[in-house]
């Protein structure tokens, strides 16, 4: 028994040495975009499309203050991007976000940093009133599925196929070695 339980600790030592260790990415939006555009992607990210969690910006979220177009877009951006880059959706948004290592988070807004954790902002929310007027289209602005009516091209995913080449981008997998060497033990152990 002793045994085993101390090959168990040399395969999670190995395993956690042989993966890089990588900081969070958080999608933010730029406050130098005019807030028509940083509007634009709070609408798409809370959208039926996107499905970003945006109760925590409504007036008396969490993350409502402060209130400004890219304090909320960012919210927005980072919960869209956090549920859905699994499925290889970028943080683009048009140019209106990009991907930051620095975590947004402040005092009872918490961001999250991946599918898994909730994001939250704490408070009590209240009922917003707004008007939601879909028009024909092919997608966000003429790309994807979903919402849209402008041919032009705009902000939100583009396509939907998996891309395997960014999957494959350091980091996001474990590489050759690793994998070759967390076999190598596990075959040791059985």
């Amino acid at each position: 028994m002793e045994a085993s339980s101390s090959a168990l600790a040399l395969v999670a030592a190995v395993l956690l040495l042989s993966s890089p260790l990588a900081a969070s990415d958080f999608c933010v939006c730029r406050s130098d975009q005019p807030t028509a555009v940083l509007q634009k992607a709070i609408d798409f990210a809370c959208g039926p499309q996107g499905g970003a969690d945006c109760t925590p910006i409504l007036q008396g979220g969490g993350c409502y203050s402060p209130d400004t177009a890219a304090a909320h877009c960012s919210w927005a951006a980072n919960t869209y991007y956090q549920n859905n880059k699994a499925r290889g959706a970028t943080c683009d948004f048009g140019g209106a976000a990009t991907v930051s290592t620095t975590d947004p988070s402040f005092s009872g807004c918490t961001f999250a940093s991946s599918a898994t954790s909730a994001g939250a902002g704490t408070g009590t929310g209240t009922a917003g009133s707004s008007t939601f007027s879909p028009s024909a289209g092919t997608g966000f602005n003429g790309t994807g599925n979903g919402m849209g009516g402008s041919t032009t091209t705009g902000l939100g995913p583009t396509g939907n196929a998996f891309d395997a080449a960014a999957a494959a981008a350091p980091g996001l997998l474990p590489s050759a070695a690793s994998l070759g060497l967390a076999l190598a033990v596990l075959s040791f152990l059985t």
